[in-house]
C-alpha cells in the first residue's frame, strides 16, 4: 500500500505520481545513502579517540574562553554563545567535516558541555593547558584529511572561540586581553594561520 493510495485514481494523477514522486523518492534515497557513506568515510579517517577530541574541542576552547576573564553577566552571554555559535558558524563553513561534527555536537551538546565542566572541576589549574594540548592533538589528527578540511575545522574552532569572547564585554572591551592571549595560544596550538 502506497502513501499515495488516497489520491484519486485518474490517469492524470497516476501519471504525475509516476513522473514526480517516484523519481523524487529515488533521488532522496540515493542522496541519503551517499550522505551516510560520506559521514562514515570521514569518521573512519580518525581513531575513536581522535574523533572524540575533534567533537569536544569547540566546547573546550569555548569554556576556556569563558573562564579566561570571568564575570557574572559576561559568563551568561558567553555561555549562550557557546551553545549557539557552533551550528551558526558551521553553516557557512563549506566543509563536510565541520558539518558532520556540528551535527554530532548539536545532538550531544548538553553531554559535551557537562564533560568540559567536570574536567574543569577536577583540575581548574590544568584546564587551560589541557585545552591547548587538545588543540595540538586535533592538529595532528587533522593531517588525515585534506588541507582544505583541516583548515576549515581550525577556522571554525577559532571563530567559535572569537564569538564566545565577543559575546560580552569585559573591562570595557569586546575581547579582553586574557581572552585574546588564549585565542592566540589556541591558534598557535592548532597550527592555524587564521
Amino acid at each position: 500500500m502506497s502513501m499515495y493510495d488516497h489520491l484519486p485514481k485518474t490517469d492524470i494523477s497516476q501519471s504525475i505520481y509516476r513522473k514526480t514522486a517516484i523519481p523524487a523518492l529515488a533521488w532522496i534515497r540515493v542522496h541519503l545513502i551517499h550522505a551516510e557513506d560520506l559521514i562514515m568515510g570521514i569518521k573512519e579517517s580518525f581513531t575513536a579517540e581522535e574523533w572524540r577530541g575533534l567533537v569536544s574541542l569547540p566546547y573546550a576552547v569555548s569554556m576556556a574562553i569563558v573562564l579566561a576573564a570571568p564575570s557574572l553577566l559576561g559568563t551568561f552571554h558567553e555561555s549562550k554563545a557557546l551553545i549557539t555559535e557552533p551550528a551558526k558558524l558551521a553553516a557557512s563553513a563549506s566543509s563536510d567535516l565541520v558539518g558532520i561534527l556540528s551535527g554530532e555536537i548539536q545532538s550531544r551538546g548538553r553531554e559535551l558541555i557537562d564533560e568540559q565542566k567536570d574536567l574543569f572541576k577536577k583540575d581548574q589549574n590544568g584546564f587551560r593547558s589541557r585545552t591547548i594540548e587538545a588543540c595540538r592533538s586535533a592538529a595532528a589528527a587533522l593531517t588525515k584529511v585534506s588541507s582544505k578540511e583541516a583548515a576549515a575545522y581550525k577556522e571554525w574552532v577559532l571563530a567559535i572561540g572569537q564569538k564566545v569572547a565577543e559575546a560580552a564585554k569585559e573591562q570595557g572591551v569586546a575581547v579582553s586581553e586574557p581572552e585574546e592571549v588564549l585565542l592566540n595560544e589556541v591558534s598557535a596550538a592548532l597550527g592555524s594561520s587564521a
